[in-house]
């Protein structure tokens, strides 16, 4: 192709068609930058396919993580929810003087309960400002960062507050009127002394503070990720659609 422009161009010369050559010569340079331009049209659109397609693999990680957090966080309000019914049946037993029965240490047992609900934070630690700007969506992108910190600032410290109330009265109240903590086997813990503690102030203003601590530290921070949780996996779906059509 270069010699048969060449060719044309020492013709062109010989014959000194000058303006014919000028017109020739612009109209060449003409067409090498179209040439480029089209090759750079063509770089481009090569580079925001492998950003669309980096994209729609990170969203899709996101979406996995996500669903995992979904299945523990489900699991962990299940559970804390019969960790608040033990703690409704011993509230109960001991306000109103109610007899002793062996179904009342599952209930001891199951209200000590110091499960560790988290969110699994991994893909979203090890990743870089310029990682996190592959997403093209502002507000998802926000949605993203606000559902992480809201996991590390809140809910990760909530959860960790709760377990040293339970931590401190292993230590301070359950070792002393209980003949063990968390027997697994018979999934129990049998009071030394179950008429002492219907009149013990210090473990019923346990039982009762424990009821609310639950709510505040447990439960309702898992009510509160699952819904973000919820949310941002519809978000991250909507955009998986626009982005793979």
């Amino acid at each position: 192709m270069i010699k048969f422009f060449r060719k044309i161009r020492q013709k062109l010369l010989s014959e000194n068609k000058f303006s014919k050559y000028l017109l020739y010569a612009i109209g060449e340079i003409v067409l090498v930058v179209i040439g480029i331009l089209i090759a750079l049209q063509i770089n481009n659109w090569n580079e925001l396919q492998k950003l669309k397609s980096n994209e729609i693999g990170l969203l899709k990680t996101f979406k996995k993580s996500l669903e995992k957090d979904m299945v523990n966080i489900d699991w962990n309000i299940k559970e804390f929810r019969t960790i608040d019914y033990s703690i409704n049946i011993l509230i109960k037993a001991l306000n109103e003087n109610l007899p002793y029965n062996d179904s009342l240490n599952f209930h001891f047992l199951n209200s000590t309960a110091r499960w560790m609900p988290s969110i699994e934070q991994e893909v979203y630690a090890t990743m870089t400002a310029a990682d996190l700007n592959i997403i093209t969506n502002d507000s998802l992108k926000l949605e993203i960062v606000d559902y992480y910190s809201f996991a590390k600032r809140k809910f990760d410290k909530s959860i960790n507050r709760y377990a040293n109330v339970i931590e401190n009265a292993s230590n301070n109240i359950f070792n002393t009127r209980f003949d063990g903590l968390w027997n697994t086997r018979d999934y129990a813990m049998i009071p030394y002394d179950y008429e002492s503690l219907k009149i013990d102030k210090e473990y019923k203003y346990f039982i009762k503070s424990l009821k609310m601590q639950l709510w505040y530290e447990v439960r309702d921070p898992l009510n509160k990720v699952k819904s973000k949780s919820e949310k941002l996996i519809t978000q991250i779906e909507r955009e998986l659609s626009e982005l793979e059509k």
